[in-house]
């Protein structure tokens, strides 16, 4: 993955145009993650979203808790959290700010992910997006879910056309 970032990213900061944004395009930016990443990501930058769900009420003690495991890992505690469903569920978004020219940044990326899965599934709190590698075998450990999730995977998409492969479903 290193490889496929060096690649792509300017040679040096040097390099790099300044980008000025509108106050608008700042604002409505804040409001999108994923679009705050894309300008950096071109030079030694690796940003991962981890999106969890999980109860509104229980959104806080979500951030303080990957807050602190954020910052025992080296990364800093940055989080985007959105209410859903009325304010009954909210979509929990550590961002994870790394260098991707660093093979040990990707393993502290991973096993932070590892150590975080480990706790957030036992507070049943569920991934929007499992890492194949990192939150799968947890999700096989979570044998109810997993059989509801096929259930309604094959309910809603009995082609399998949607997001084939996602969590080792067809």
């Amino acid at each position: 993955m290193a490889e496929d970032y060096k690649k792509n990213r300017a040679k040096d900061g040097d390099a790099m145009k300044p980008w000025v944004l509108h106050p608008k395009q700042i604002a409505s930016r804040m409001k999108k993650p994923n679009k705050i990443a894309v300008p950096y990501s071109f030079w030694q930058a690796g940003f991962l979203f981890i999106t969890w769900y999980t109860p509104w009420p229980e959104c806080a003690h979500f951030s303080e808790y990957y807050g602190d495991v954020m910052e025992r890992y080296g990364f800093p505690p940055v989080l985007w959290i959105a209410s859903i469903e009325r304010a009954r569920q909210a979509i929990c978004m550590p961002i994870v700010c790394f260098d991707s020219t660093k093979d040990e940044d990707f393993e502290r990326v991973q096993e932070m992910n590892r150590e975080t899965t480990e706790y957030c599934l036992k507070q049943g709190w569920l991934n929007y997006r499992p890492d194949p590698y990192v939150h799968i075998q947890a999700y096989y450990q979570a044998a109810m879910y997993w059989k509801y999730l096929r259930l309604f995977k094959k309910m809603v998409d009995p082609a399998h056309i949607m997001h084939p492969g996602r969590l080792a479903l067809p």
